[in-house]
């Protein structure tokens, strides 16, 4: 929702936004499915969801209003007929989809988790919630939605005994990283709402940062206050959470929570 809304999709069309969407990521995250009727399924939910951005993309032209793709547009992106400029919109928009929609509820699902495993924490949180926008940070580093990504070495890279030579690719593993003794202490992989994390690597770093951190923060920052002030002593239950396939995101599909 937060991502449609951000990119100006009308309310009226959000039902058939989120089932795009959902195809979509699914089909990223991998698992046991049929590779063959995936490929077919999945490349017709992008056509038909670029199509849709097409025509949104023009109605913005005759209709702007408060979203991204009004703003791209008052930009110049894609005038006159710039077809090149039109594409950058729209990968754009396929970016922030495939990026911003089962990450930051993948974070929030671990840190449910987390609060719930770890109750000293989550009490000082309720006891104080202005430490809540530095424990973002905290569960953003523990929980490392996005598991890893692939890059390519520009230039040979020496990373202690190992060199990663130019135009190799390399996988980043940003769940182990967050979790290095080495930058975060023999208790890296204990929950300190206090610690104030950083270099996570959560979002990566340069050219490839994550357009939508500040969003994914603020998110999150918001509905752990809304928790914590309505609901604090709330319970997981651990045996009935799921997680989704795959091995590029990682986020639970249910948390279920019991109410005191």
């Amino acid at each position: 929702m937060v991502v449609a809304h951000y990119l100006g999709v009308p309310e009226e069309d959000r039902t058939q936004f989120d089932a795009w969407t959902d195809g979509i990521v699914a089909a990223a995250s991998g698992g046991a499915i049929d590779i063959e009727a995936m490929q077919g399924e999945v490349a017709q939910t992008i056509g038909e969801l670029m199509m849709y951005f097409t025509g949104l993309i023009e109605r913005r032209r005759a209709e702007p209003e408060d979203d991204t793709v009004s703003h791209l547009v008052a930009a110049g992106v894609g005038a006159d007929g710039d077809i090149s400029g039109t594409l950058q919109i729209l990968g754009f928009a396929f970016t922030m989809v495939t990026g911003g929609n089962d990450t930051t509820t993948g974070m929030l699902g671990g840190a449910i988790q987390l609060l719930h495993q770890n109750p000293a924490q989550r009490q000082k949180l309720i006891d104080d919630p202005s430490l809540i926008p530095g424990a973002v940070e905290e569960f953003l580093r523990l929980t490392s939605p996005v598991q890893g990504l692939a890059r390519t070495a520009t230039r040979d890279v020496i990373i202690g005994d190992t060199t990663i030579p130019a135009g190799r690719r390399a996988l980043l593993l940003y769940g182990s990283a967050n979790r290095d003794e080495r930058e975060y202490g023999n208790d890296a992989a204990e929950l300190d709402v206090l610690r104030k994390p950083r270099n996570i690597l959560t979002f990566s770093h340069g050219n490839h940062h994550c357009l939508g951190a500040a969003a994914a923060r603020m998110q999150s920052r918001i509905a752990l206050e809304e928790l914590l002030t309505r609901i604090p002593d709330f319970e997981v239950d651990l045996d009935g959470v799921t997680w989704a396939d795959g091995s590029y995101v990682r986020r639970p599909l249910t948390v279920p929570i019991r109410v005191r």
